[in-house]
């Protein structure tokens, strides 16, 4: 089973912890990894997903490249990977 670390930052840091790593079933793709993530922390399932899903604020990372909601539901997990989740991003 891979094995995925998932980072938080900011306001979601605080929520979910700093690091959290998962094991994941082989062929899981990024938004499923943090969908498993969210089934096993209620403080995930609040903070990213509403009804319709990931909540579409929520900034993506994977293994340091930027993604949106279209390509985590697409991308497979490895062993190893990152996946980094960022709140909304505002200031002057």
């Amino acid at each position: 089973m891979p094995e995925v670390t998932i980072r938080s930052f900011a306001k979601l840091r605080e929520k979910l912890g700093e690091i959290n790593k998962i094991s994941v079933a082989d062929g899981v793709s990024v938004y499923e990894a943090i969908e498993r993530f969210a089934e096993n922390n209620s403080a995930a399932k609040e903070e990213l997903f509403s009804p319709e899903g990931l909540k579409t604020y929520i900034i993506l990372m994977f293994n340091r490249e930027r993604i949106d909601i279209d390509d985590a539901k697409e991308m497979k997990i490895s062993d190893g990977d990152e996946i980094v989740l960022y709140p909304p991003v505002s200031g002057g």
